[in-house]
């Protein structure tokens, strides 16, 4: 056994030799991380196509087709995404304790006061992606982009899904104005 490892030894001495000298030889630089920013359409000033309630979209529409949502970002206590450009939108009928005019919930972005079944219907997950259909890897709360309960229009692809859920690779994205609740908006 002893001889062993007096035969390993040089072996891993020689592996970490050979790999110190690739890592030091200084012809291939790392690669640079270029920083991912949205693209420059991301938020527009007029409203897309005619937007329809979450629930509506729901009946009718079906993958692959453009569609333009209106809602409020919401249905969890955390309904954006970190570091991914994902989040989650609520219908605009269904009301957050925010709207209610109750200070008893410290996360009125979750809906707390929604019957489970009802807030998942309503619901609607939003994506903003590369060419490949991957998240773009940028968090949009951080940024400023969007916060918790204000009102947006969604315009995208509804996308292909096994479990029936409703989800949108988003191509725009609009603030609508003069939203009732913007005050109580951190």
């Amino acid at each position: 056994m002893r001889l062993t490892q007096l035969h390993s030894l040089p072996f891993l001495v020689a592996c970490a030799l050979v790999m110190a000298i690739i890592a030091c030889d200084g012809t291939t630089p790392p690669p640079k991380v270029k920083p991912v920013t949205l693209p420059a359409d991301t938020f527009v000033e007029v409203q897309p196509m005619e937007a329809r309630s979450i629930l509506e979209a729901k009946r009718t529409a079906s993958a692959g087709q453009r569609v333009a949502i209106i809602g409020r970002v919401g249905g969890s206590t955390s309904p954006i995404v970190s570091q991914r450009a994902v989040f989650t939108m609520v219908d605009a009928s269904l009301k957050s304790c925010a709207e209610m005019g109750e200070d008893h919930c410290p996360t009125p972005a979750d809906y707390c006061c929604e019957e489970r079944g009802s807030l998942a219907n309503a619901m609607a997950s939003v994506s903003l992606v590369d060419a490949n259909g991957v998240p773009l890897a940028i968090s949009l709360e951080a940024e400023g982009s969007i916060k918790p309960l204000m009102l947006l229009v969604v315009e995208g692809t509804l996308q292909p899904t096994s479990d029936h859920s409703f989800n949108i690779h988003a191509t725009h994205l609009y603030k609508v104005p003069n939203d009732p609740l913007a005050s109580k908006i951190k």
